[in-house]
Parts: C-alpha cells; sequence; structure tokens
C-alpha cells in the first residue's frame, strides 16, 4: 500500500528479532514471540505511516483479514453467519495466541461480544489490530451496516478485552 520505499524504511526502525523475522519467510509452523514480532512492528507502522494513531493498527487487522481469509478460507466466512465467523474466529484466536480464552458472549440476533479473559502479552497496538481483524472478517462475510467497537481492554487494567459487534 505505501511502496517500497516505505516498507524499507519500515523495515530499518524494526528491532533485531522482528527484522531477521520479517526478512526471511514467515512459517506458519514457526512460533514467533507476540510483542516484538507483532505488537513492536504494528506501533512502526502507526508511527511511520499514521502520524502515531492506532488507526493504523486497525487498518493493519483488517488488511491481515484480507491476507488471511483468501481462497477456501474466505468461503467459509462467506456461507456462515455472523455468529458462526465470529465463533470460528474465537476458536482460531485462541490456537494462535497461547494461552487465549476467548468466547462469544451477549449473543442476540444483530449483535454479539467477543470477550477475551486470558491473552498471552496484552498490547494497545493489538487491541486494534484484533478489532480491524474482526470487522473485516465480518465484512468479507457480507455482513452490512457493521460496527465494531471495543469496550473493556486489559490493557487499561481491566480484567477482559471486549469487542461489541453490530450489524443490520
Amino acid at each position: 500500500r505505501f511502496g517500497e520505499e516505505a516498507l524499507a524504511q519500515w523495515r530499518s526502525r524494526l528491532g533485531p528479532q522482528a527484522l531477521e523475522v520479517y526478512s526471511n519467510p514467515i512459517l506458519p509452523s514457526m512460533w514467533y514471540p507476540i510483542l516484538p514480532c507483532l505488537a513492536e512492528p504494528t506501533v512502526v507502522l502507526c508511527d511511520l505511516f499514521f502520524h502515531g494513531d492506532l488507526h493504523g493498527a486497525w487498518e493493519s487487522g483488517r488488511f491481515t483479514a484480507d491476507e488471511a481469509l483468501r481462497g477456501i478460507y474466505r468461503m467459509f466466512a462467506i456461507v456462515g453467519s455472523p455468529h458462526t465467523v465470529l465463533k470460528k474466529g474465537a476458536t482460531a484466536m485462541a490456537q494462535l495466541y497461547r494461552p487465549t480464552e476467548i468466547a462469544v458472549v451477549d449473543v442476540q440476533e444483530k449483535r454479539a461480544t467477543l470477550r477475551i479473559t486470558q491473552f498471552p502479552e496484552p498490547h494497545p497496538a493489538l487491541d486494534a489490530r484484533f478489532g480491524g481483524f474482526v470487522e473485516q472478517s465480518l465484512a468479507i462475510c457480507g455482513v452490512r451496516n457493521l460496527k465494531v467497537t471495543t469496550g473493556r481492554l486489559m490493557t487499561q487494567g481491566d480484567p477482559c478485552s471486549e469487542y461489541h459487534v453490530r450489524w443490520g
């Protein structure tokens, strides 16, 4: 989106561990530390291209959903109801980030809340990335009049993080 020069500028600001990871193919079978390899690079992205605004992290989460939900995965997202997509996404997140406890709660006809009660290393950039990912995953599903907002957040001292999702 920002071009090769911007990519080089972003890489030049990464810490050594993240630079090592992003200089090689990302392997799905490998385990990467979440703060230096995801949160910190996201903060660099926000600083460089979004004037330090974590809206850049939200946009990064949306982009990640587009990339992750390609091919056969996109078909599963498209044919699922919003509730099903949220539940499948919660299950996938619990597998990707360990230990994580996440559940879909307060399920109503056109709304639901994702509640995270355990997450390995909470970080404000990850809060925003996750919100953007949820939003774009549901948009891919064809959900209209979609609104995803954050509620309580562990990064703000709350016992859980919540993402309120409304549609229709």
